[in-house]
């Protein structure tokens, strides 16, 4: 039986987990995706990659933004066309605050997108009502955010964003209006280093599990959650961004990708805590 229907009155379910610096997960080694629907490792022209995607610090025309991999479906693009630059550990980089921390151990070296200053950008999806969203980041003060909606970005109709937080390593919900704070949760995460961050909406369910390297961090019963106001939501975009600190100028994110879950591990043993629970069930790992 899934965890979410055992616990279908507690609003969240609690995970603690302790991420490691510097983690990102390359296309196609997800261990929380089973099948791709699309993917880009942002790699620069220089590098290998496509001869549109130069490690000049600027806007680029459309065609930079068509997606890198379809795995057999219609070529689409990310939008907004213009939201980031393509940069590596390397060429192209220009540095501000945070500090670029170096690599990220999974094709920084190759490729990244950089934006001066924050950024959402997404994709069309609408092919399934359960998958994962996943992309590496750079964490900054305010938030990295992983959104899916009826249009790009956190502000769009029908929207749910997962905000990761840069301080107090803490997480909310954001459907363009009305942000809450996940009660209780600690991601680990500290400002300035990369990350990878993953969320799986499922629809039918009414539930979402957000990652961080890997590693479960919390699952939210949308049904109960902030009075249900996150239950419904569109998958026609699918994204990732990020909101900056006062005083911050400076984007960096990776190996995006999106598909099908991996299914769940049966036999979690849980340990209720009022409104909240630990799960002491086999985390997935990279």
């Amino acid at each position: 039986m899934r965890i979410a229907t055992v616990l279908h009155l507690l609003p969240v379910l609690l995970i603690s987990t302790a991420p490691l610096y510097g983690a990102g997960v390359s296309v196609g080694s997800s261990s929380l995706i089973s099948i791709l629907d699309y993917s880009d490792t942002f790699t620069q022209t220089e590098q290998g990659g496509r001869p549109d995607r130069p490690s000049t610090p600027a806007a680029q025309p459309a065609p930079a933004y068509v997606v890198e991999n379809t795995y057999g479906k219609p070529s689409i693009s990310f939008g907004p066309v213009g939201a980031f630059s393509f940069a590596s550990d390397g060429a192209g980089l220009v540095d501000g605050t945070p500090k670029y921390p170096g690599g990220s151990g999974a094709g920084s070296i190759l490729g990244i997108t950089q934006t001066g200053g924050g950024v959402d950008y997404g994709l069309p999806y609408g092919l399934r009502g359960s998958y994962v969203v996943q992309v590496d980041a750079v964490q900054v003060g305010d938030r990295i955010d992983i959104s899916s909606g009826a249009s790009i970005g956190i502000f769009g109709s029908n929207s749910l964003s997962v905000f990761f937080r840069g301080t107090g390593g803490g997480a909310s919900l954001f459907n363009g209006a009305t942000d809450t704070a996940i009660p209780g949760i600690n991601t680990g995460i500290t400002a300035g280093q990369w990350y990878n961050y993953a969320v799986h909406y499922d629809m039918d369910g009414k539930r979402l599990e957000l990652y961080v390297n890997q590693s479960s961090v919390g699952v939210v019963d949308l049904n109960t959650f902030a009075g249900g106001i996150y239950a419904n939501f569109s998958n026609a975009f699918v994204g990732a961004g990020a909101g900056l600190a006062a005083g911050e100028d400076r984007t960096w994110t990776d190996n995006f990708q999106v598909g099908a879950p991996v299914p769940e591990a049966s036999g979690a043993l849980l340990t209720l805590v009022g409104f909240a629970a630990v799960s002491l069930r086999r985390k997935r790992r990279a």
